[in-house]
Parts: C-alpha cells; structure tokens; sequence
C-alpha cells in the first residue's frame, strides 16, 4: 500500500482487532495467575484516552521474564483457536525476540517481514522485561551486549545492514563495508539459536539480584520501577480492564518527557504495513 495513513475506517477496524487478541491475552494471564502489564504508547492510551490512542495501531505488553516464560509454555494450548503465539521457540524465521499474539485470517504484513515465512497477522507485542543492575558500568555492558545480539538475531534472516547483502528495510544500519563483511562471516558461523539463547542470557543476567528498575534492555528509557511492577494498578482499556504499573505517570515521563493529550501530528506515529487485510 503505498498510502502510508490510515483511514478512519481502518483504525477502527484494527482497533476492534487488537482489543480483541488482547482480551484473549487477559484471559489466558488471569486462568494461570500470569502478571502483564501496559508499557510504551499504549500506557499513554491508557493515560490519556482510557484505550487504544486514536492513531496507534498496535498493542504492547510487558511480562517480567518468569511470567514471560510460563506464558510461552501455557499459552500455546490455553488460547483459543483462531489466535497464535509466534516467538523464537515456534517460528524459526521470525525477526522478533519478544513474543507475539497474532489474530489467523488477518494480514498485517510489515516492509522487513514480507517475504519471510511466517505468521503475518494482526498481533499483540508481548515484552520480556528484566532487571537492570545498580551499577552503571554493568548496565552498559548488559545494553551493549544485548543490542548486538538482538541485530546479529535479526540479521539471520532480516538483514539490516547497508553493505553485504540486501537490506530489508529502507533505513539500514550505515555501517562501513569491512564491519559489513565482518559482522557477516561471524553470523555464519553460529546458528540463529544459539544467537537467541546468548541473548536471552544477557537479558535475564541480573534478574535474581537486588534492582531498583526493570527494563526493556534494548531501549534505555524503558524504566519502570520494580515497586511499580510488584504493585500493579487496574485500569480501564476500552471494554476491557487491564494491568499497569503503579504511578503510571512517572514511568511515562521518565520514557517520554512532556506527555501530552495531543501531541503535534508529526509525533503521532504508527507503523503502517505494506499489506493489512481484517
């Protein structure tokens, strides 16, 4: 499609989906006593509208890395037919670390997706997030690390790079060619599995020791206080009357500065697919 706007129809359209697999996700979470959570733009619809932003077109969800992963292991059996979860663990080719919740019978074909064989419906993102630690130097270390594996994990299948090989998407990494050619000869030679169970180490590194924030590690503004996680408010969303972290408004300021209602049109941003069948 090459009109990059929504029409009014089709958000409240989306919309209507994405409520939907997001009650299928709340069902599933409150019959096996798994915590999620609200995060990012979506717990500024939350903040703001009681729902889904008027121009948003999607829906994230965080999980602390337990809940996350017993989640992957119910979630499969436990959702009800006509909804998938495609992770790492069951869509070899997906470029996606975290987790998501697809609606079959749906199309919501991204640019760096199109021509990878995998599930392409409209979905839920379901984030793991994870402590990070006090010192400043290993937070660093765990953000480095981790950001390169989630590229190296992507690059497997999706590559984002300008040089050696054909990117997928329209703004790739501007790496100089030998990094290019590096970064490439190191790729073949460990498995896309193995890349992902690096990186899910580098996550989970320091969950079981004392911290003040979780995060999700690959974006450093992410924070949200544990306290906030461990003592979750409910909030009205929609239809629906979901979870979010205590003092909701400090986690939004801290990730997004001066939050405002209506912020100017060029911030309003979404992510448009190539291709969106309902």
């Amino acid at each position: 499609m090459e009109n990059k706007q929504y029409t009014e129809q089709e958000l409240q359209q989306l919309h209507a989906v994405l409520y939907d697999i997001l009650a299928e996700i709340d069902r599933v979470c409150r019959e096996h006593n798994i915590r999620y959570f609200i995060i990012g733009g979506t717990a500024i619809g939350v903040h703001f509208f009681d729902g889904i932003m008027p121009w948003d077109d999607d829906i994230d969800i965080g999980m602390t890395a337990d809940d996350y992963e017993r989640f992957m292991q119910v979630a499969p059996a436990a959702l009800k037919k006509g909804y998938t979860l495609c992770w790492p663990g069951n869509e070899p080719h997906t470029p996606f670390y975290f987790a998501k919740v697809r609606k079959d019978g749906t199309r919501f074909v991204e640019e760096v997706t199109e021509e990878l064989d995998m599930h392409h419906g409209i979905y839920v993102d379901i984030f793991p997030l994870n402590k990070v630690p006090r010192n400043g130097r290993k937070e660093r270390w765990q953000r480095t690390a981790a950001k390169y594996l989630n590229l190296a994990f992507i690059c497997k299948d999706a590559w984002m790079l300008k040089h050696c090989g054909k990117p997928k998407t329209s703004k790739p990494y501007n790496w100089n060619w030998m990094f290019c050619f590096i970064f490439r000869l190191l790729l073949s030679c460990v498995s896309k599995k193995t890349i992902y169970n690096m990186f899910w180490r580098t996550l989970t590194h320091y969950d079981k020791a004392e911290a003040e924030y979780y995060n999700i590690i690959v974006m450093p503004l992410d924070h949200i206080a544990v306290s906030a996680i461990d003592n979750l408010d409910v909030r009205r969303f929609g239809q629906l009357e979901v979870f979010v972290p205590s003092d909701l408004e400090t986690y939004l300021r801290h990730h997004y500065g001066n939050i405002t209602k209506y912020p100017p049109a060029e911030k309003r941003i979404n992510h448009r697919p190539i291709e969106l069948q309902f």
